[in-house]
């Protein structure tokens, strides 16, 4: 029934649900799934909801909430995937990350040789910014009061290549040493990949995921996106990918920003076809917090953001609204100041994890926000 949500066969979840409830009445998870299933079918799935959130079903009681909160909306004007995210938001409420983060950015230092047209990057006012060692160590001190249990990601970048800073290793290496509960991310363009970075990432320890940011499968579109050499990142990937193949110790993903042209579709194909053993991801193109045109007018989801349980450092020390938050125009904190987590935790950051259900209620510029 799991899957069938997931992949949102809501007719074949009603019928697998009816029959699980017709064996166990007080089958709750059935009760939820039928209750999912008929509300998007366009039935009454409330009470059979309610039926499982009388039977102890958490997942259900969230269901009734957030149908509850919805309730005011313009028929029509919510979408399936809103539903759900704004479930998968509510359970986060109820986690220990509304005191702790998911992810914690750390942007060592604001450098990237790409001028990509989608990326604040190009007019950035802070280019340059260099992180001092001794504000890394503090960064990383602060975040050794997160609990064992805690598991979190660390993200060594915002706006930038981390691949480009040459302590990038060493950062990496304290970070796996003095933080055992923290999984790391690298985020790259793909082009510093040279077969002697390819090997020092492979003694990275918990990398989640090499993600390199490629964004076109043909080369004017490329150059003329990115302002690299198309040849040069394809053949650092072509070694990579042999890596892989060969039983390489990370997952590596290949990602576009996509733009709604029929290069989407092919960015997808040549992936499949060239990169077999890489996963291929499509990012929805954003204005990063209206500092970048996008072109179009977008919808501002009616709901929460995963964003809010992140922190975003820049190598200023000064932390910026979300990751978003390109060019830094939104400071909620400085860590040369104060603590992580006192950060996290500061009453106005915290109240929209704990009480704001919609970025339509939040304040500039989460309430014109299309990520």
């Amino acid at each position: 029934m799991q899957q069938l949500c997931q992949i949102g066969d809501f007719s074949g979840l009603a019928k697998l649900a009816e029959k699980a409830v017709k064996k166990d009445s007080l089958n709750a998870a059935a009760l939820r799934y039928l209750g999912i299933a008929n509300l998007f079918n366009g039935g009454a799935g409330d009470r059979y909801l309610l039926r499982a959130a009388m039977l102890n079903d958490s997942d259900a009681a969230i269901w009734l909430g957030v149908l509850c909160e919805f309730g005011n909306h313009p028929k029509g004007s919510l979408l399936p995937s809103d539903m759900f995210l704004q479930v998968d938001l509510m359970k986060l409420r109820q986690s220990s990350h509304i005191e702790y983060p998911i992810e914690v950015h750390i942007e060592t230092h604001a450098i990237c040789n790409a001028k990509c047209s989608f990326c604040p990057y190009p007019t950035m006012a802070r280019q340059g910014d260099r992180m001092p060692d001794e504000l890394i160590d503090k960064i990383i001190n602060d975040l050794k009061a997160i609990p064992k249990t805690h598991q979190f990601l660390v993200s060594p970048f915002k706006v930038n290549d981390p691949l480009l800073d040459k302590r990038i290793f060493s950062v990496c290496e304290r970070l796996n040493t003095q933080l055992p509960n923290a999984n790391l991310r690298l985020f790259t363009n793909g082009s510093p990949l040279t077969e002697n970075v390819v090997e020092k990432i492979a003694g990275i320890r918990n990398l989640l995921h090499v993600w390199v940011s490629l964004n076109a499968a043909e080369k004017t579109e490329y150059e003329t996106l990115m302002q690299l050499p198309f040849e040069k990142t394809l053949s650092r990937l072509d070694h990579l990918h042999r890596r892989v193949a060969a039983g390489y110790p990370h997952a590596v993903v290949l990602s576009r920003v996509m733009n709604g042209t029929s290069g989407d579709a092919h960015f997808m194909e040549f992936v499949a076809k060239r990169y077999p053993r890489f996963q291929c991801f499509m990012v929805g193109r954003s204005d990063w917090a209206g500092q970048v045109d996008i072109g179009t007018k977008k919808r501002v989801l009616p709901t929460g953001c995963s964003r809010w349980y992140e922190i975003s450092i820049m190598a200023s020390g000064k932390v910026a609204l979300c990751c978003m938050d390109g060019e830094g125009r939104h400071v909620i904190g400085d860590v040369s100041r104060q603590s992580v987590l006192e950060i996290y935790n500061s009453p106005e950051y915290r109240k929209l994890r704990q009480f704001t259900f919609s970025r339509l209620a939040a304040a500039t510029p989460c309430d014109t926000c299309v990520y």
